[in-house]
């Protein structure tokens, strides 16, 4: 599989998990507390491991892209499907869900067994003049015999769509950042991204973006113009989440 999405609803226990073919390289996939991409991973202790700039660049392009392939073929190229889901009205679904885009087997010689995966979080969605603006926080996880080996990356990615054009945004690749992350890391769970415990939020970061996870307390930063409006968040707060 190339690229899928979840629907993580927090606090709550997973009650079905279902698939629906999009296209050969998109596959959308929503679960009422989150589907395995791979079959019982092992508990792992990953490292962070540093990987070259122009291979983050190719990870969060082909995540990129592939985000890009869903709007248009689920939305008609209205971004506005990312946070319009049919399972976050449901009156089963009691609080906010967490929603990730994955693009699987990135640079992959074999298919689930090496290359990368990316998966980026919404966050929220901020106006701005340019049109809406929809914050992702992104991780790339490096696979190595079929198991996830090490967290390669974390950015903050922006998108806005205006007329059809998208404009992405890409925040700096962070290592103090990222290794402050891991830190705090439960190591005895298969490495994942986001994490079950992960808190990632929004906070106020003028003239950027800011994401902090807040039982780390690491940080990410998207600099640019500052929002006209601030931005609207799609998780619960942190007393809600698991």
């Amino acid at each position: 599989m190339s690229a899928l999405f979840h629907v993580r609803p927090a606090a709550a226990p997973c009650r079905a998990c279902r698939a629906v073919t999009l296209a050969a390289a998109l596959l959308l996939a929503i679960a009422a507390g989150g589907c395995a991409v791979h079959t019982a991973p092992k508990a792992t202790g990953a490292k962070v491991r540093e990987v070259p700039e122009a291979t983050s660049r190719t990870v969060i392009a082909t995540w990129k892209a592939r985000l890009e392939q869903y709007i248009a073929q689920s939305g008609d190229g209205d971004p506005a499907v990312l946070s319009q889901l049919p399972a976050l009205r449901s009156p089963a679904v009691a609080r906010p869900a967490q929603i990730v885009f994955a693009a699987s087997d990135i640079e992959a010689h074999v298919a689930e067994r090496d290359g990368y995966d990316a998966f980026g979080l919404l966050l929220g969605r901020q106006n701005t003049a340019a049109g809406p603006r929809y914050i992702f926080i992104v991780g790339a996880i490096q696979r190595e015999d079929y198991w996830p080996v090490a967290l390669a990356d974390v950015r903050v990615v922006a998108l806005s769509v205006k007329a059809g054009i998208a404009t992405w945004e890409t925040g700096p690749a962070d290592l103090d950042a990222l290794l402050r992350y891991r830190k705090s890391a439960d190591t005895s769970t298969a490495l994942r991204f986001p994490a079950e415990r992960d808190q990632f939020r929004l906070v106020d970061c003028e003239p950027g973006i800011c994401v902090e996870e807040l039982r780390s307390g690491a940080r990410w930063v998207l600099y640019g113009r500052a929002p006209s409006v601030p931005a609207t968040s799609s998780v619960p707060p942190p007393s809600a989440a698991r």
